[in-house]
């Protein structure tokens, strides 16, 4: 009796122990930005649920607390709908943010709870059959947004790098001077740029029209893209661009 009794007393006092334990560290994939080197942006809902902080946001989404902090707002953004902020923000309302160099990642501390930080590689996929975009960060799919190719097929498939040209306003030197904001250099003169105008198939000259409606997802690709970052553009079936366009 006495024996099962002191199995009994080590087993409780090992799940005691375990329940006191911190909890272990889980990784958090992150978001960065080429328009602001060094900033890392994390989903704000896991955050806060990772350290157990109470946030909240005004209807308007102008004011935000976290940990009884106000946030200011050009410390945060809206990703695919949902509000990220910077490991700044979570430093200012208590958070212990620590780094190893050798790993770019970053440890997120608050009294027992703890996660850590890791910022995946980009890439960019446009499926020219579907006329959609994806831009990727590690796992995460930080945009999907409908595009317009090249209406004669002259949008090229295959492995290209953005850059190493980017500008916030380029103008074409091609068609006439038309504006092409929020322009990113694919090849050439093909471009992802902002237009008006990004029907369902294809109808530009042979760039990569981008929306500039909604979310502004031309403005986003700009700001997030860094020069270099891969892109793999696929012709698809043929056949299926042809159903695309409109009849003629």
């Amino acid at each position: 009796m006495n024996s099962h009794f002191a199995l009994w007393s080590l087993l409780l006092t090992l799940a005691l122990g375990l329940s006191s334990t911190p909890s272990l560290a889980a990784n958090v994939e992150s978001v960065t930005f080429a328009v602001e080197p060094g900033e890392i942006y994390v989903p704000l809902s896991e955050a806060s649920s990772r350290l157990r902080w109470h946030s909240s946001l005004s209807r308007d989404g102008s004011a935000l607390k976290i940990n009884g902090t106000s946030i200011p707002a050009n410390q945060t953004r809206l990703i695919n709908g949902a509000v990220w902020l910077q490991l700044d923000a979570l430093a200012s309302a208590g958070a212990t943010i620590s780094t190893d160099p050798e790993k770019a990642e970053f440890d997120v501390a608050s009294g027992r709870r703890r996660f850590t930080v890791i910022a995946g590689s980009k890439r960019i996929e446009v499926d020219l059959a579907r006329q959609r975009l994806y831009a990727y960060q590690g796992r995460l799919i930080v945009l999907d947004t409908n595009i317009s190719s090249g209406r004669y097929g002259n949008t090229p498939a295959g492995h290209f790098t953005a850059g190493p040209y980017k500008n916030r306003m380029h103008y074409s030197s091609k068609y006439h001077n038309a504006p092409m904001p929020w322009s990113v250099q694919i090849t050439g003169h093909i471009f992802f740029h902002g237009f008006s105008s990004v029907p369902n198939y294809p109808a530009s000259h042979g760039c990569i029209r981008v929306p500039l409606t909604g979310a502004n997802p031309a403005r986003f690709l700009y700001e997030w893209v860094d020069v270099g970052t891969p892109i793999e553009i696929s012709q698809g079936q043929k056949e299926e661009i042809r159903r695309a366009l409109p009849a003629s």
